[in-house]
């Protein structure tokens, strides 16, 4: 990575400060079971064009991932979001991730925090073909098989398991950066 003083500055820019770099091989776990969770337990399996089953294999993200060398964790500690609020954070890191590329780290790829919430009502039906936006739609850390708990514990952040709807919860997306 050429810069990393240069792509802090775009972060900051965006008024993001809860983040760390990691490197993918030594700090993002990816299991097989993360996908499990998704297909035995998430609302959004198979009606989404950017979660499973619309997102390669686990073995192929595994590859993606660890084929680069940098990636920034970033840490949301929210209490309850409404869609508005997620729909706001999400674009926003839509935008960084555009602004990084932008720059000049043209690998720069986005893994938000849950499921695309883009459309109001996803027209993809659980395949990349019919997703009416292909440009910006990202798959989320667990659709790509990243156990985000430990992956968390990795890097030093809180994470636990939430009981209750009104409980401080933490979210965390990835930027990966080459």
């Amino acid at each position: 990575m050429n810069n990393k003083d240069q792509v802090d500055q775009i972060i900051k820019s965006y008024g993001l400060t809860d983040y760390k770099w990691i490197v993918p091989r030594e700090n993002i776990i990816v299991a097989q079971w993360v996908r499990f969770h998704c297909q035995f337990g998430c609302k959004n399996y198979g009606k989404n064009g950017s979660c499973p089953p619309a997102v390669p294999s686990v073995e192929e993200c595994r590859e993606m991932i660890y084929g680069y060398d940098n990636a920034i964790i970033f840490h949301f500690p929210m209490q309850s979001v409404d869609q508005e609020d997620h729909h706001k954070l999400m674009s926003k890191l839509s935008e960084l991730e555009r602004a990084i590329f932008l720059a000049g780290y043209y690998k720069t790829f986005l893994l938000q925090y849950g499921s695309c919430i883009l459309c109001k009502d996803c027209m993809a039906e659980g395949t990349r073909v019919k997703c009416v936006n292909k440009i910006k739609s990202r798959p989320g850390a667990d659709a790509m098989g990243i156990d985000i708990y430990q992956t968390a514990h990795n890097a030093g952040y809180p994470i636990q398991v939430v009981k209750d709807h009104n409980e401080m919860t933490n979210r965390f997306a990835f930027v990966l950066v080459e």
